[in-house]
């Protein structure tokens, strides 16, 4: 709110050094300003002159809390304002709120009708839930403030939005802005807030009202379509922008919002002409050119989409998502050479090091493994997150062209710096269960559930692998029951209950969880998985169509092939 940034207009580089209250070269220093020492200064009975010089100094060196304090303790013997005032803004600024909050009481009580002293307590009361004591100094700061206090109306919206009680906040907020119910202004207020506390349903009405009052509100009318097409309400959504912009057809914000529910709803045809529309307007808008190009992509059309990327090149905006965008449509296309040449010129930003993942790739599949690897150990690294990244990248590549030992070499040397990360023993892991190593993938899925307990990922793995390829069927499933509690709509552990419970005998159940994992997601393993329990309970006809839908939509996937191949030679 306003008064916070107005703290102090002095020492500021030094504000958040928190010096101690308890220091005691500020003492000094008064000793040598007035020639005397503090006991004898204080017999003198003019302690507050004392405390105002300590707080003068204090303030002056940039020792806030203790200024503040000292301030505040002056100000009340003196009832001085402007004092009281000081002592409020130095201890805002210093984050002293149980200062802060008496100051203010203070000054609330001098100046009654000082609408600032009155916002900054009820803020600081805010801060700390006191939602009740709150409520009278909010509805006071109202009745002093100007007549269209939207300012302040703005910032009590957010503070309420952040109380525990939520009910009672907004309760108190519908009241505040009751006042003044027929302001398009107001409403707006109220709406945002609703909509940012995902109170969707009770929003609408408000901005109903508001666009009663006037229908060609600038933000309402693209806000209202926001919310009704969150709220599921699609069609009713697009036909009120559709609406809207014939009366208003050169509204660039109102047709943005339009192209943009287009996109979403996957209307990509309409959606495009929109942005087209757009383009017309601003025919160098980056952000259209953008839309455009990924549009166009969306409907198989590169050589437009390239087109739209090339002009987003001359606008000297974005530089590295054209680039991505322009490698990726010629790697798509089969020209690597193209692709890389495109990579290469992306040398920072978000992109950076995906793009360096994608030189190595390409290089890979133009039989540079070797190249590519060393391009990999080229890089240098930003964060652990990109350090992480890359070495990935460079196992998966291993592992693709089947070069295991190296590949678990590169996690073997990633693990010596870092033991304890728990996303590189889940890729050892799965690499040890992808060449055979089953003590190694149970080492590391005990490892990391030592470290994380309620890792569901490695519960799951480690149950799956126990009953595939062990007799510990029981220890398999408390593993997999335990995860299934903590994920219980998860399609890849209701599949691995599935194969738990087949290798146990129990077909009948085996066939619930699999069906179930099948409606919770299209896969192949677990198409493969339905087929085999089937087949083997005495269902050979419906295995059949279970894999040949399989087949259909996942015509490579080796598992599914391998399984259906067993029992259909």
């Amino acid at each position: 709110m306003g008064c916070a940034s107005q703290a102090t207009n002095e020492g500021t580089a030094s504000a958040q050094e928190s010096k101690s209250s308890e220091t005691t070269p500020v003492d000094d220093e008064v000793i040598k300003l007035t020639g005397t020492n503090t006991e004898t200064f204080l017999t003198l009975k003019q302690e507050y002159l004392y405390k105002a010089l300590v707080a003068e100094i204090a303030f002056q060196r940039g020792y806030y809390p203790l200024a503040a304090k000292y301030f505040l303790e002056v100000a009340e013997q003196t009832q001085d304002l402007r004092l009281v005032e000081q002592a409020t803004r130095i201890a805002l600024y210093a984050k002293e709120d149980s200062i802060t909050i008496a100051a203010a009481r203070l000054w609330v009580k001098l100046a009654p009708n000082n609408s600032t002293a009155r916002q900054v307590l009820g803020e600081m009361l805010l801060r700390q839930d006191r939602l009740e004591e709150a409520v009278e100094q909010i509805e006071a700061m109202f009745k002093t403030a100007p007549a269209e206090p939207q300012e302040l109306l703005e910032v009590v919206a957010s503070l309420l939005e952040q109380q525990k009680d939520q009910e009672r906040a907004f309760k108190l907020l519908a009241e505040l802005v009751n006042k003044w119910q027929n302001q398009p202004w107001a409403l707006l207020i109220y709406a945002r807030s609703l909509i940012r506390s995902k109170q969707l349903g009770q929003a609408q009405p408000v901005l109903e009202k508001l666009l009663r009052l006037k229908p060609q509100h600038e933000v309402a009318v693209p806000l209202y379509a926001v919310v009704l097409y969150e709220q599921k309400h699609t069609k009713e959504a697009l036909e009120w922008l559709k609406q809207s912009l014939l009366k208003q057809p050169n509204n660039m914000k109102w047709r943005l919002t339009y192209a943009k529910l287009l996109t979403k709803d996957r209307q990509f045809e309409r959606a495009t002409t929109q942005f087209e529309e757009l383009l017309k307007i601003s025919p160098d808008k980056a952000d259209i050119l953008q839309a455009l190009g990924v549009l166009s992509l969306q409907m198989e059309q590169p050589q437009v989409a390239k087109n739209y990327f090339l002009k987003l090149l001359k606008t000297g905006e974005r530089p590295e998502t054209a680039y991505f965008s322009l490698g990726k449509i010629a790697e798509d296309d089969k020209n690597y050479d193209q692709a890389i040449s495109w990579y290469q010129k992306i040398q920072a930003g978000t992109h950076y090091i995906d793009a360096q993942a994608k030189i190595a790739g390409l290089l890979a599949k133009k039989g540079q493994l070797e190249t590519a690897i060393k391009h990999l150990h080229s890089i240098q690294v930003n964060s652990d997150h990109e350090k992480f990244s890359l070495i990935q990248v460079e196992a998966e590549l291993l592992i693709d062209y089947k070069h295991y030992e190296p590949a678990m070499a590169t996690y073997n040397r990633a693990l010596e710096s870092d033991p304890e990360n728990v996303d590189l023993l889940y890729l050892r892991a799965l690499l040890a269960e992808q060449i055979g190593q089953f003590d190694q993938l149970e080492r590391d899925l005990r490892q990391i559930l030592s470290i994380d307990p309620n890792n569901v990922q490695a519960m799951n793995a480690l149950g799956y692998s126990l009953a595939d390829v062990t007799d510990r069927q029981e220890e398999a499933l408390q593993l997999i029951k335990k995860a299934l509690e903590l994920r219980p709509e998860e399609y890849y552990i209701l599949d691995s209950m599935g194969w738990v419970l087949y290798k146990m005998g129990n077909y009948v159940e085996a066939i619930k969880y699999l069906r179930k994992a099948l409606t919770q997601k299209e896969d192949s393993e677990v198409r493969a998985h339905l087929g085999e329990v089937l087949w083997v309970s005495g269902a050979p006809e419906e295995a059949k169509q279970i894999w040949r839908e399989g087949l259909e939509q996942f015509p490579d996937d080796e598992q599914l092939r391998e399984t259906v191949k067993r029992f259909l030679p």
